[in-house]
């Protein structure tokens, strides 16, 4: 384990670190320098000792009218300190401890307020103040992104607003020390393109690995993206494996930066993990000891830094003056010097005596990138939370006369192979994820076009019934295609019956266009959905098409006020593969990539 560093600035560290020098002179004694001119005088002449005598009673009188008043200010003081206010700090876990540390010397230096910390999540602490819930009196997430995130979730606009940054944390690379001795024999710095699966990559690294923490909870994941995007977006080339990188982003995020780490710690020989985390979070595992050492990567392109905003939300005025006496602290030299030693850099970039290569790291900082603006970095965060949310889906499938048609070259119907390969996508679900079954024609259950089979349910209780229904369906086949009633339906229900945290989502299989002249008309369809369809709590209704029965402007249409996507495959194969991939992907996340789907 690292040693701890002393700083000889008796404001520095060791100046929060200990106890506070005890006074031995007695409470009367005059200080030092007045102490010092009164018994200079009497080694003088008398003429010299009565005119320094006159201009000393002249220096005496200021230095006691300061005196008192500093007296009676600090009796002020202590007067107020009878209420004692409690102040609630509430931190990201990585900056929380250096922040007990100056609550601490703010207490033993005088300050008033009885300040406790805690440490929680900020993505945690933004759902929480975004339902309006009093759960701090001050925040300090680890980005100013949360705070945004906090604002359109429904928090307190006029407390949540742009807080100070009182440290700085770019997110880098790390790898472990034997992948960083194979980059070290290529030419040139590393890029943020290493995180790119290319032939390039794979030359340097052939058994490389990314994983980053999940952005729709770090900042440093969604910091990662935000940087990949801007490397890449004059190479149409790079740019689309990005994207393809998003779409598929739940198989390489983990929820924690104890993951990170072990992937780093416990990579077998010939491993070559790279992992994308914050440089403080770097420090902080090579000082714990826990395992192999971290070597941070610096890309040649910069670097987004978290800036860890101090955000008053308390409206009472005497914990408003509290958290304004402990920001003060916090900002102080001797504060700065404490969240250098913690492995921050302050806010202009400058590392701290703690931050060099022993601890995987180096105290030049790197170009700074600027972090997108508050629209686009919010757009990308709330995509990120749909991306990797737990789905709840519910299947919509034409149970039509045409699905008994055979599929060509095969002895199956088309209901049968659709049976088939949604049986497929059904096993290939993630554990957490909800499912369900409807099908669709004509007159299915009175006169309404479409019928439940299965209610929307957990995965391991509803999936074996789906998948029995599932085989039932070719023998039941019947009536025309009511399409837009259907769709509509199974929107509302969904709409209706949220699950906090889970993404829901209608996907529909058709073979055929809307033909029931009883029911609503597409514009109404329209209509309605994008008058009812909320985007902080979508409902995307994704729909596949088969061959040319269909007509793919209007399930694009549909798909479109719900920010879905429409697909039409022209063979059953292409049907599967379509399938299998709306349900692994569920959600589209960028409307150029949405584009390049549909049709």
């Amino acid at each position: 384990m690292a040693g701890r560093h002393r700083n000889p600035d008796p404001l520095g560290y060791d100046a929060w670190g200990g106890d506070p020098p005890v006074r031995s002179d007695p409470p009367s004694r005059l200080p030092g320098f007045v102490e010092r001119a009164m018994n200079s005088m009497n080694a003088v002449s008398p003429m010299v000792r009565a005119r320094r005598q006159a201009i000393t009673a002249v220096a005496l009188g200021a230095v006691l009218l300061v005196t008192l008043a500093g007296g009676a200010y600090a009796l002020i003081t202590r007067g107020d300190c009878g209420e004692r206010p409690r102040l609630r700090v509430t931190a990201s876990p990585e900056i929380g401890p250096a922040l007990v540390r100056m609550a601490e010397q703010y207490t033993r230096d005088g300050g008033c307020a009885a300040i406790s910390v805690a440490t929680r999540n900020s993505a945690d602490v933004a759902d929480q103040l975004g339902a309006r819930k009093n759960v701090t009196d001050v925040w300090v997430p680890e980005a100013s992104v949360w705070l945004d995130l906090a604002r359109v979730q429904g928090g307190d606009r006029a407390a949540l607003l742009p807080g100070t940054s009182i440290a700085h944390s770019p997110v880098i690379m790390a790898v472990n020390q034997e992948t960083a001795k194979k980059l070290a024999s290529h030419r040139g710095e590393p890029s943020w393109t290493l995180l790119i699966p290319t032939s390039g990559t794979k030359k340097k690294l052939p058994k490389a690995s990314t994983t980053l923490p999940a952005p729709s909870r770090f900042g440093s994941g969604l910091a990662a993206l935000s940087v990949l995007n801007a490397v890449v977006a004059d190479r149409p080339d790079m740019l689309k494996i990005v994207r393809g990188i998003t779409v598929n982003l739940k198989r390489s995020v983990v929820s924690s930066e104890e993951a990170l780490f072990d992937l780093v710690g416990q990579a077998r020989g010939g491993e070559d993990p790279l992992v994308v985390l914050s440089e403080q979070a770097v420090w902080r595992y090579n000082t714990s000891g826990a395992g192999q050492q971290a070597v941070g990567l610096y890309p040649k392109e910069g670097a987004i830094s978290l800036d860890y905003p101090y955000v008053p939300l308390t409206r009472d005025p005497v914990l408003r003056q509290a958290a304004e006496d402990f920001r003060q602290a916090v900002l102080s030299p001797a504060g700065r010097t404490v969240l250098q030693s913690a492995g921050f850099r302050d806010t202009a970039g400058k590392a701290g005596s703690s931050l060099d290569a022993r601890h995987g790291v180096r105290p030049a900082p790197p170009r700074e990138i600027p972090a997108p603006d508050t629209e686009t970095m919010l757009r990308v965060l709330l995509s990120m939370k749909l991306l990797l949310a737990d789905t709840r889906t519910l299947l919509l499938l034409d149970i039509s006369d045409s699905m008994a048609k055979k599929v060509p070259g095969q002895q199956a119907t088309r209901m049968r192979a659709t049976a088939d390969f949604a049986e497929a996508g059904i096993r290939a679900l993630p554990k957490g994820s909800d499912i369900g079954l409807w099908v669709f024609s004509t007159k299915l259950d009175g006169d309404k076009d479409y019928k439940e089979i299965v209610p929307v349910g957990p995965l391991k209780e509803q999936a074996p019934e789906v998948i029995e229904e599932l085989r039932k369906l070719p023998g039941h086949t019947r009536g025309d295609g009511g399409l837009y009633d259907s769709v509509l339906a199974a929107f509302r229900s969904m709409a209706k019956n949220q699950v906090k945290g889970m993404l829901s989502s209608v996907i529909v299989f058709t073979d055929g266009r809307n033909k029931d002249p009883r029911g609503i008309s597409l514009n109404e369809l329209l209509a309605t959905l994008r008058r009812e369809f909320t985007p902080a709590q979508p409902v995307t209704v994704t729909l596949i098409g088969y061959g040319e029965g269909v007509d793919a402007k209007e399930l694009r249409q549909i798909a479109g006020v719900t920010n879905g996507a429409a697909m039409v495959a022209q063979t059953f194969d292409q049907a599967r593969q379509i399938f299998l991939q709306v349900v692994s992907n569920r959600v589209c996340v960028d409307r150029e990539r949405c584009a390049s789907q549909e049709g």
